[in-house]
Order: C-alpha cells, then sequence, then structure tokens
C-alpha cells in the first residue's frame, strides 16, 4: 500500500486518545498481563507442592479456580493501568507496528500525576516479575535442600513436581527473553542513544518479539511433555515411512492389484 509518510502521521494524529485506540491498546496489553500474572501464579503453585506436598495435594478444585479467576481479574485491572493516568499518557495508531499501544505524553513539568503512575506501573508489572522471580529461586533452594538430605527424591511425585517446575523455569526465562528487548529500546531511545529514524525498525523486531511469548509458552509446554513429544515422535515416523513406502511399489504390482480388484 503506497501512503506517505504524511498520511500516516495525520492517521496517528486522528486515532490519539481516541476509543478505539484505547479498545485497542488495553486488549493487546492484555495479552503481556495474561502471561505475567499465569506465570506467577504457576510459579506459587510449584513453591507450593514441592515445599508442602501433602497441603498441595488436599487444595480442592475451587480453591484453584479462585487462583485462577484472582490472575485473571489482576491481568484485566493492569491491562488498564494507562488510561488511569489521561494526562500522563495517551493510546494512539502505532503506524510502525500497525498496532494500537500507549505512549508517554509530552508534558514539561513532571507533577504527582507522573509520578502516581510510575507507581502504579511498578505495582501492577515490576512486582509480579520480581515475585515470580523470587518463587522460582526459592523452589530452586527447596530442591536443592530436599536432594542434599537424600540422593534421590523420597517420592514419585516429587519428580514429577521438579519435571513440572523445570517447564515453568523455561517457560519464565523465554517470557524474560521476549519482553526485555522491548524495554531495552524505549529506554535507549529515551536515553538519546537511539534517534527517531535509528529506533524504529529495532522497536518493530523487539514489538513482534514480545508477542511471540505466548507461543514460547506452548512451544515449551507442549515439548516437556511426554506423550506429545511420544505422539509427535510417531507421527514423524510413520510420515518418513509412508513416503520411504511409495517408491517401492512396481508398476507390475500396480496393475496386478488393479486386475484382482476388477
Amino acid at each position: 500500500m503506497n501512503v506517505s509518510s504524511t498520511e500516516l502521521d495525520q492517521r496517528q494524529l486522528s486515532l490519539r486518545g481516541s476509543a478505539q485506540a484505547t479498545v485497542g491498546g488495553i486488549f493487546l496489553l492484555l495479552t503481556f498481563t495474561c502471561s505475567l500474572y499465569h506465570l506467577v501464579f504457576m510459579g506459587a503453585q510449584r513453591l507450593y507442592a514441592i515445599k508442602w506436598p501433602l497441603s498441595y495435594r488436599m487444595q480442592s478444585d475451587f480453591h484453584v479456580n479462585v487462583g485462577l479467576a484472582v490472575v485473571w481479574a489482576l491481568a484485566v485491572v493492569s491491562s488498564t493501568v494507562p488510561a488511569w493516568f489521561p494526562d500522563s499518557m495517551v493510546y494512539t495508531y502505532q503506524h510502525t507496528t500497525f498496532l494500537f499501544f500507549f505512549t508517554e505524553k509530552k508534558i514539561q513539568n513532571r507533577d504527582g500525576n507522573h509520578n502516581a503512575l510510575v507507581a502504579m506501573l511498578i505495582v501492577f508489572y515490576v512486582i509480579p516479575y520480581v515475585i515470580m522471580s523470587l518463587a522460582c529461586v526459592a523452589t530452586i533452594i527447596v530442591v536443592h535442600i530436599n536432594q542434599k538430605k537424600s540422593n534421590q527424591l523420597r517420592q514419585k511425585t516429587d519428580k514429577r513436581e521438579v519435571r513440572m517446575f523445570v517447564t515453568v523455569i523455561l517457560m519464565q526465562i523465554g517470557f524474560t527473553l521476549t519482553i526485555v528487548p522491548l524495554i531495552v529500546v524505549p529506554v535507549l531511545f529515551f536515553g538519546k542513544s537511539l534517534t527517531c529514524d535509528t529506533a524504529s525498525l529495532p522497536f518493530l523486531v523487539c514489538f513482534y518479539l514480545s508477542m511471540s511469548n505466548s507461543l514460547v509458552n506452548v512451544v515449551v509446554y507442549s515439548f516437556r511433555d511426554k506423550n506429545f513429544t511420544k505422539s509427535a515422535r510417531d507421527l514423524l515416523t510413520a510420515s518418513r515411512l509412508c513416503k520411504n513406502d511409495k517408491p517401492t511399489k512396481s508398476p507390475a504390482a500396480s496393475k496386478a492389484t488393479n486386475s484382482t480388484s476388477v
């Protein structure tokens, strides 16, 4: 599509602060907050399972469902945080990513409202990530202590929980690797290390890389599941055998088969 830079700027200005930009930006941010809060919940559950296995097994489905409901509620609320501060943040159309997202308003004086925004961002984004990391470290320490007491884990279920914990760690690492570049580029931009001309392409790449965090979780969880890997291996083996069997069938055999069927 041939569109001039002037037309792109006009479209961005026309959608700046609009209702559709706000709704689109909130739903886009929800994709990040959902992954974050679900990983926090999963990390806490793994620590609970390894540190207090008996209590973990006795928890009812109701408690788990309540936990998931709280996770979704926090994810939805945290995705709307930038909309609470219209004087500091505004939703607009980002023509570099072809998506709606929030951006900072250019204001001369940093007042208390801006400080409140920073505080809310720390509460809803930074602290959950710190809790997720601390739960991961605490679980590693508990596993190390258990293995130190005995060369072998005491119960078969403990081995299964450790395997699940490793899966959660890999998900958290994937989440971090996909999100951190998106944070680094704006920091470099506001620190004057990048300009508008040099920041567009890195921001575009890092932005779409960050959107793959949910895909990373699906891939990690699937390939850590033994049944999935076995099924995938069997499927690949069967398809490979089918390809190898096709050339071996001679024309004479095909004619004989056709005559028999007639």
